[in-house]
């Protein structure tokens, strides 16, 4: 209960101010790309957070870091209650954002220590639960705090909740034993800072990066734009490969990539990180399409996540049921097929977009999710050691969200450049097009993993 709560509190915070970024434009009169950094900071930090919480639950064991870290939480509130000005919310959401990041990976991994290996599927679907139903209230409970009372209400909610959440570890965690700390265990520094420059220089980037394809390839200063993005796209990938092999050679790395050496954990976080990838691009795209395309009120869109999340919810529960007794293979197979046919569908929806048919084809995606991602993702930790629980949560988190973050921003600038070359083309529904090419391509890449999902255990 205690970390479920932890947990809670920090998906009900991200799922519901994130939606008022709009508001927060309006009323410190800033442009988007400040704006947007509302969301950027708060990955960044936290990616920081899942870097370090590794390393700190080794030096200093959960109870403390746990501690620390939900301070931490509610420092971010009380600044972001008092901003007077963009920049400090900014500063709010990263402090919130490295907090974040450090109880995410300490939960998962004191679960697995303290539950025997048998029930870990009805375990994590009952974290998977919670979580869904944070992020399925959130916007609903966000957008009416911001309309009938203030902006900083956003951020004052958390504190109560914060203060539980303290009093509960202190009083009802364990502290594990002192010497199974690492005291000894070096910091991984020349690791950590490379990948702090890399992923801010990569975000800095991403978020300033423009293509015109209306016109096509017209001059020479259009090719060599097209030279030098694929120039600086190659540089950030042999960088990132150079920084793995770096950490593969630590006997004390910031991230443990050694972990996918493991093959059941290596493809059971490619099914995670694809199906994050497809959920968060869907999040992305759905409030567009309705809003947008079909011109019905953003209400909808939360009344169509809500109900698609209750029902992944659902299926996620009966899931960690099932793959305790008969392990991941075929239910999350199943689920990467209903979670590619139900995005197919999707695409097909918009030739003639009604909200009923929406909701249905939402909801079928949702029994999709629940079958594949929980279920896969639970079996991959359960196949490492419990000492290397947290690592792995911490390594699985940032590996989906650093992926999940490029394709979004990749996504965006495709969407925005294709729709103004269909629209030049004499097209009334560019946007609408545009959308349907990335739903297509989002359902090829989850049946790109079946594979994968072939490969798990048929049994814990």
């Amino acid at each position: 209960m205690t970390l479920l709560l932890g947990g809670t509190v920090i998906s009900f915070s991200n799922s519901a101010l994130n939606p008022a970024i709009p508001v927060f434009m309006s009323v410190f009169d800033v442009d988007i790309v400040l704006g947007g950094w509302v969301l950027n900071a708060y990955v960044l930090a936290m990616s920081v957070g899942l870097m370090l919480s590794g390393y700190l639950n080794k030096r200093f064991g959960f109870k403390p870091v746990y501690l620390a870290a939900i301070l931490g939480f509610m420092l971010g509130s009380v600044i972001g209650m008092l901003s007077s000005n963009m920049l400090f919310v900014i500063g709010a959401r990263a402090v919130q954002g490295l907090s974040g990041g450090l109880i995410i990976p300490l939960s998962i991994g004191m679960l697995y220590q303290i539950y025997p290996k048998q029930p870990h599927g009805r375990i994590m679907a009952l974290w998977g639960i919670v979580i869904m139903m944070s992020l399925a209230f959130g916007p609903l409970v966000g957008a009416y705090l911001v309309e009938q009372f203030a902006w900083w209400t956003l951020f004052a909610i958390t504190l109560p909740l914060s203060v539980i959440v303290m009093a509960m570890v202190w009083r009802l965690i364990p502290e594990p034993d002192r010497g199974t700390h690492d005291t000894a265990s070096p910091f991984d520094t020349v690791g950590f800072v490379s990948l702090i420059i890399w992923l801010l220089t990569m975000m800095i980037w991403l978020s300033t990066l423009k293509i015109d394809f209306t016109h096509g390839i017209s001059s020479r200063d259009d090719l060599l734009k097209i030279v030098a993005l694929g120039a600086l796209s190659i540089l950030f990938l042999l960088s990132a490969v150079a920084w793995w092999a770096y950490e593969r050679r630590q006997s004390h790395p910031l991230l443990n990539v050694g972990l996918f050496d493991n093959k059941t954990y290596l493809h059971s976080n490619v099914i995670s990180i694809t199906q994050t990838v497809g959920l968060m691009l869907c999040l992305l795209l759905l409030p567009i399409l309705i809003q947008e395309v079909m011109g019905e009120s953003a209400l909808w869109t939360g009344v169509v996540l809500m109900v698609a999340t209750l029902v992944a919810s659902i299926t996620t529960h009966y899931a960690g049921k099932r793959v305790d007794k008969r392990g991941a293979r075929g239910i999350g197979m199943a689920g990467i097929t209903i979670s590619a046919l139900s995005t197919l569908m999707l695409a097909w929806c918009l030739y003639q977009p009604t909200l009923w048919l929406l909701i249905l084809t939402m909801s079928v995606r949702g029994v999709g999710v629940g079958l594949a991602y929980l279920p896969t993702t639970t079996v991959g930790f359960s196949s490492l050691p419990k000492d290397s629980v947290t690592e792995g949560a911490a390594l699985n988190n940032i590996s989906r969200r650093i992926i999940s973050t490029i394709v979004i921003t990749l996504t965006t600038l495709y969407i925005h450049s294709r729709s103004a070359q269909l629209l030049a083309a004499g097209s009334d529904v560019g946007i609408a097009s545009a959308i349907q090419e990335i739903l297509v391509i989002i359902a090829l890449m989850l049946l790109f993993t079946l594979p994968s999902a072939c490969k798990l255990p048929r049994a814990p």
